[in-house]
């Protein structure tokens, strides 16, 4: 699988082609004030635009850290096994990252154990029309959705309360992945195929 991280050019092209998608996705990233964030998965940091503070990347391939502006600092690692000591950011953000996670479960008691405050996860849903759409392309092959396991809204809740207390829950892209792309609202609720869940540190590991 590591190869599929590897493209940073096909990455960002992705959103450079969807710019309409990415301006509401980057959009509803921003009510949540991310801040002083470590940025697990980070990619080529398409969202730190919105970001405040000091951010960390994190990620598993050096091509995509490569990618982030230099004044950030970066860290070559696995998000199964963050090396950060307890409490040591106040803020964790993730993005569609746990869809290429191979222990959910196990992830999110490692990002309890490293941060203070709260951990803001972006996703697309299993139960959503893009994330239907996403799952029926890597059934045909496709060279990321081919790798890539889409969670349930209600399966990542679940695992949410184990470890952190939901404060938040937004989203955006009400239209099918048929119609025609544009800039999109953001509702109060998971209606939507790109959801962000706010979740706080509800006890002090």
């Amino acid at each position: 699988m590591m190869e599929i991280f590897n493209d940073s050019q096909g990455y960002k092209k992705w959103y450079e082609i969807h710019d309409k998608i990415y301006e509401s996705e980057k959009n509803l990233v921003a009510k949540f004030n991310p801040k002083d964030c470590l940025d697990i998965g980070a990619g080529p940091g398409i969202f730190h635009e919105v970001f405040d503070g000091d951010t960390i990347s994190l990620d598993i391939s050096i091509f995509m850290l490569k990618e982030i502006k230099r004044d950030e600092d970066k860290v070559l690692a696995d998000a199964h096994y963050l090396p950060f000591r307890n409490n040591a950011v106040k803020c964790a953000f993730i993005s569609v990252t746990i869809c290429f996670l191979e222990n959910i479960e196990a992830f999110y008691k490692e990002v309890h154990r490293v941060v203070k405050d709260k951990v803001i996860t972006c996703f697309v849903p299993r139960d959503s029309p893009w994330g239907e759409y996403y799952y029926n392309l890597g059934l045909k092959g496709h060279k990321y959705y081919s790798k890539a396991s889409f969670i349930r809204k209600q399966e990542l809740y679940e695992i949410l309360r184990k470890h952190f207390k939901i404060s938040r829950v937004m989203s955006t892209l009400f239209i099918s992945p048929n119609d025609e792309e544009k800039f999109e609202d953001i509702k109060n609720d998971d209606s939507g195929s790109f959801v962000c869940v706010e979740a706080l540190k509800s006890e002090p590991f």
